[in-house]
């Protein structure tokens, strides 16, 4: 993995990044940035695990803020 320093708009990679933006991409990814001239790379290790991302509801799950589902068990088709 690397930190990357936009010097430059960089668009087309999933999100438009403005100079002065930094992020952090795999090695390959880097590696193009800096070939286009739109930013410069340096090694990246974090300092501590990254949390787990928060995962989305199950489909069918709600908040409780919607009706819940009729329960279709039972029912003659």
């Amino acid at each position: 993995m690397k930190k990357v320093k936009f010097t430059a708009r960089c668009s087309g990679i999933g999100s438009v990044y403005n100079a002065g933006d930094i992020a952090v991409f795999p090695d390959g990814v880097a590696d193009a940035i800096v070939s286009a001239k739109k930013g410069t790379a340096e090694p990246f290790e974090p300092s501590e695990p990254a949390e787990p991302a928060k995962q989305d509801a199950p489909p069918g799950k709600t908040d409780g803020d919607e009706k819940p589902s009729e329960d279709d068990a039972g029912k003659q088709k």
